[in-house]
């Protein structure tokens, strides 16, 4: 592990000391990744997001993290198809991997791990090699920003009119986060949200959400693998 920013050490080893949620592959199902970057700016810790384009064959034109799905010819392991992603998309290199969040599950048949890294070298970020058949543009939004609690609610979806589930959603600038990344998001803020308060303080702005007890609300995993594949 090189020398990481001593907040994103921090994190490092609360990812180490929890359990982490491992799903098994179902038939049906197909291993993924996602790589979750953080940049740090002269005044704040952002992350990088991408807007899908019409192009591709799963959630088109949403907003989602790098990623894709596990190439048995290509990637030694998960992080690998993390990393080996962001390069595709986004032809972003240097990544310092700090940890992996809890897997989950998608309704497009994928187990997802997603994968936190660090891009210590700006320059790659703004280099704007960007994957056009995939990738429509970068979003890349201050931690701060994301964390307000009246940017984020919850709604109930019914899949295929056979079972709800609890969705989170995040409004950021009238860009709607939300679906597997809207869970994602609400995973990886509730682990900074363990960071002690200078570290918790310096990397979103805030406690999170100290008075909005529906955080949990947005971890509701579809775990009904039978209907998923009842196509």
């Amino acid at each position: 592990m090189p020398n990481l920013p001593i907040c994103l050490e921090e994190l490092h080893l609360v990812l180490q000391s929890d359990t982490r949620l491992i799903i098994d592959l179902t038939e049906g199902f197909q291993r993924a990744a996602v790589l979750i970057p953080f940049v740090h700016r002269e005044k704040s810790w952002n992350l990088i997001f991408t807007r899908r384009t019409e192009n591709v064959r799963h959630h088109k034109r949403e907003i989602s993290f790098p990623g894709g799905r596990f190439e048995d010819d290509e990637d030694k392991d998960i992080i690998s198809t993390a990393l080996r992603e962001i390069d595709e998309e986004l032809g972003i290199k240097k990544i310092h991997v700090i940890g992996l969040l809890d897997d989950l599950l998608t309704i497009s048949k994928y187990v997802v791990t997603p994968v936190i890294g660090y891009i210590e070298d700006i320059r790659e970020v703004d280099g704007g090699n960007i994957l056009k058949s995939e990738i429509d543009y970068v979003l890349e939004t201050p931690l701060s920003d994301l964390t307000p609690p009246d940017q984020f609610y919850i709604k109930e979806m019914t899949y295929k009119d056979k079972l709800t589930f609890k969705v989170p959603f995040f409004d950021y600038q009238g860009e709607i986060i939300w679906g597997a990344t809207g869970r994602i998001l609400v995973n990886l803020l509730i682990k900074l949200n363990l960071l002690k308060t200078t570290c918790r303080l310096r990397l979103m702005g805030r406690d999170l959400w100290e008075e909005n007890n529906k955080i949990d609300d947005g971890l509701e995993y579809i775990d009904n693998l039978n209907l998923l594949n009842d196509d």
